[in-house]
């Protein structure tokens, strides 16, 4: 009997602690665009202009200055100046962190030069208790 009371409980218990199923959904082209025969003209100009904006952003700036006009070389350059600043930042975040990760190293000091300190140090306090006098 306690060894049955004993296995329930601990069944209620680890099932206590189980672990839910994430919840998560795949972005299909019916769920951005919606249903081929519910699309509306404003969703199939928007579907070109951003399959345009794919082929238009893997541009060199030679080449979207040779082929873009207008419109799409203005967004071109804004977005691709905006993403050169947003590295330009972070390789210096990086640097600042590189630095804290890794202060620079104080060379040890030798025998001699401790001892050469510490004559310093013994001279300004007799130069001191003499001066006092």
């Amino acid at each position: 009997m306690r060894v049955i009371v004993a296995l329930l409980s601990m069944a209620a218990t680890a099932s206590a602690f189980g672990v839910s199923r994430p919840t998560f959904s795949v972005s299909s082209s019916t769920q951005v665009y919606g249903m081929p025969e519910e699309r509306t003209q404003a969703s199939l100009d928007n579907e070109a202009k951003a399959n345009r904006w794919k082929e238009i952003r893997l541009l060199s700036d030679e080449d979207a200055a040779a082929q873009l006009s207008g419109e799409e070389l203005e967004s071109y350059n804004n977005y691709h100046s905006a993403i050169k600043e947003d590295l330009t930042k972070m390789k210096e975040i990086a640097g600042m962190m590189l630095k804290s990760l890794e202060p620079p190293k104080v060379k040890p000091k030798g025998k001699k030069q401790r001892k050469r300190d510490k004559w310093i140090k013994d001279s300004a306090i007799a130069a001191a208790r003499a001066a006092a006098r």
